[in-house]
């Protein structure tokens, strides 16, 4: 039970890979804020999450990251019910796939707003109690098209990138106050959002497990693990990093 009596905020956990981490931090103890536009979705996790920890608490905030007065109801939520916040896991986020010269610009807008400006809004209210407190774990979730060059990504890796440097400024700005700040970088993870991808033949799962030296893709549970290590005390002393999590595809220079 390495987060017992602390509160996590999780965003983007109705679904995916926010749900996976969200269920995988109450296992270790911590009390959730679980955030997401969709209050059915919310309402499953908090029905997951109980029935196999029913000593956990869980409060269920519906939340657009992108609207600034939504965020801060949601600082003043948490605080009201927790009285602060220790972990905050940003997983919220949308996919944009385009070619760059079509793509329009309310698209590349869109995928700015919630990946980055909405990661940003979230760090700023919620970083805010962590430094009075003198103590936080932020984890960002960003992508292996933060460290890569794949076409039709434009925003989304604008996005992403965006999001690694924005982690690695907070950290930096914040050690001070022992507030850790860490990304995680999934590679190819099988969510709801990339299977509506591999329906419309974007994705090719047979090509993409061919280049990945784990010989497969990955599923949202494989980033629980990284995200329970990023959210406890084992790591105090990591902070500014980017833990990729992708099966090696990224190391692989043959294919």
């Amino acid at each position: 039970m390495r987060l017992a009596n602390k509160t996590a905020v999780v965003t983007g956990a109705g679904r995916g890979i926010g749900g996976a981490i969200a269920r995988g931090l109450a296992t270790e103890g911590a009390d959730l804020v679980l955030i997401s536009r969709t209050r059915e979705e919310l309402e499953a996790q908090k029905t997951a999450i109980l029935e196999a920890n029913p000593e956990r608490k869980c409060l269920l905030i519906e939340c657009d990251v992108t609207d600034e007065a939504s965020v801060k109801e949601v600082r003043r939520k948490t605080i009201a019910e927790f009285g602060k916040v220790d972990i905050l896991v940003n997983a919220a986020g949308i996919s944009m796939v385009a070619d760059s010269e079509k793509l329009a610009t309310e698209n590349w807008q869109k995928c700015i707003d919630i990946n980055l400006t909405g990661t940003f809004l979230m760090c700023r209210e919620l970083g805010e109690e962590m430094i009075k407190n003198k103590r936080g774990k932020i984890i960002n979730i960003t992508s292996v098209t933060a460290h890569a060059g794949i076409p039709m990504r434009a925003a989304y890796s604008a996005s992403k990138g965006g999001v690694m440097q924005l982690t690695q400024t907070l950290a930096v700005e914040w050690a001070k106050y022992n507030i850790q700040v860490n990304n995680i970088s999934p590679g190819f993870i099988i969510t709801e959002m990339v299977q509506k991808l591999i329906d419309q033949g974007i994705h090719k799962p047979e090509k993409l497990s061919a280049r990945i030296p784990a010989g497969r893709m990955g599923y949202p549970e494989d980033l629980v693990g990284p995200a329970i290590f990023l959210s406890s005390s084992d790591s105090d002393y990591v902070t500014g990093t980017t833990l990729i999590v992708d099966g090696g595809w990224l190391a692989n220079g043959y294919l």
